[in-house]
């Protein structure tokens, strides 16, 4: 039985995915790699910067410093999200019927998720239950940063319900032995990804706020 939920951040309680790699687009062509947001949102949604980088320096023969990218780049968010940043539709309100204790559990660091939760006005649902991959070892699709979520709570891996609008964060939590809800309510996503999450081990694909509310009021999550 579900005694606990752990959430993504990024593309699951907050639509910022799209504003990310969107600056990514912008900024990558400096560097020698041209490469759209879908792409990378598709390829590289819900892991770390470093890995990215890693992974595009590879594929593209480039040569980014991966900590001086993201120090432009998180500077480059920071004015979007001020503007822009939103909650997902319907997040909020099903924050507030849950009737199961929640954590969030990402690979964004621990000062872009306080800036995030503060700006959407959702830090008060998770308070100090708010986990991230610079904590850890290794990022999604490790399972690190939801067990390190788990053990600091508390609670058993097989009794968390993860959501998770990327594969990587799917396959981690599966390496958690914990299960897990595709979500596709972010912009950066559409019904053409469910295969992708289920593939990658998704129990149920939600494609927005409506339907992941249906769902764990099935699972008896949802107190209204």
């Amino acid at each position: 039985m579900i005694q606990h939920i752990i959430f993504d951040c990024d593309g699951v309680l907050i639509d910022s995915e799209i504003l990310s790699f969107a600056v990514d687009e912008k900024l990558l062509p400096d560097y020698g790699v041209t490469i759209t947001a879908s792409e990378l949102a598709r390829d590289f949604g819900g892991v770390t910067y470093g890995e990215m980088i890693a992974a595009l320096n590879t594929r593209f023969s480039a040569d980014i410093d991966a900590v001086s990218y993201q120090e432009r780049c998180e500077a480059e968010l920071a004015r979007t999200f001020q503007t822009d940043l939103r909650a997902i539709a319907g997040i909020p309100d099903l924050l507030t019927k849950l009737s199961v204790p929640i954590a969030l559990a990402s690979g964004s660091d621990l000062a872009r998720l306080d800036q995030c939760l503060r700006l959407t006005s959702l830090e008060g649902f998770f308070e100090d239950r708010v986990f991230s991959a610079e904590q850890v070892a290794r990022g999604k699709p490790a399972p690190d940063v939801f067990l390190l979520a788990a053990s600091s709570c508390g609670w058993m891996p097989e009794k968390c319900l993860v959501i998770e609008d990327s594969p990587y964060g799917i396959v981690a939590a599966k390496a958690a032995g914990m299960q897990s809800v595709g979500f596709l309510g972010g912009a950066h996503r559409s019904d053409a990804d469910a295969d992708i999450l289920r593939d990658a081990g998704a129990e149920y694909v939600a494609g927005n706020s409506a339907e992941l509310h249906g769902y764990l009021h099935g699972l008896g999550l949802i107190s209204a």
